[in-house]
């Protein structure tokens, strides 16, 4: 019964929603913290990706009884990273224009192209950002997550 409520949209949604807030709730710290412009710990939210994509694969594994196959695990992480980055360019483009470039800023080389192209150059880098590496992660931890027996799956 479980495995048929069990599908890729599903866990990839609710994946991706607590990634994203997690990487929002990591954001807002550092700039609580006034860390906001080490560029190097923004790092961290790929990180953060990462361990949604993996912590995703699993659960939606053990929802299928223990049998996923690649596509699927690569579609978990496809959403994942979706779901999740558009969140956080939801957030990061509300805060910029409120705040004026406060989470783009470090990431403004000069400011020939002003703020506006700024804050939407940086969304999109986001979204494809997270898109990308929330499919190439979920095939990676596919390599993990796959059945022990290393057939292939039908």
């Amino acid at each position: 019964m479980e495995q048929n409520r069990t599908t890729v949209q599903k866990t990839g949604t609710y994946f991706g929603i607590l990634t994203g807030v997690a990487a929002i709730i990591y954001i807002i710290l550092l700039r609580l913290l006034g860390l906001i412009e080490n560029v190097s710990l923004h790092f961290v939210t790929g990180i953060i990706l990462v361990v949604g994509v993996c912590l995703a694969i699993r659960r939606h594994k053990i929802g299928r009884t223990g049998k996923i196959g690649y596509l699927e695990g690569i579609g978990v992480g496809f959403f994942v990273g979706l779901v999740s980055s558009v969140l956080f360019t939801i957030f990061q483009v509300l805060t910029d224009k409120v705040f004026n470039l406060a989470l783009s800023y470090p990431y403004a080389a000069n400011e020939s192209y002003g703020n506006e192209q700024t804050i939407w150059l940086m969304a999109v880098t986001w979204l494809l950002l997270g898109v990308v590496i929330g499919a190439f992660v979920g095939y990676i931890a596919m390599q993990f997550f796959k059945r022990p027996d290393h057939k292939l799956t039908s």
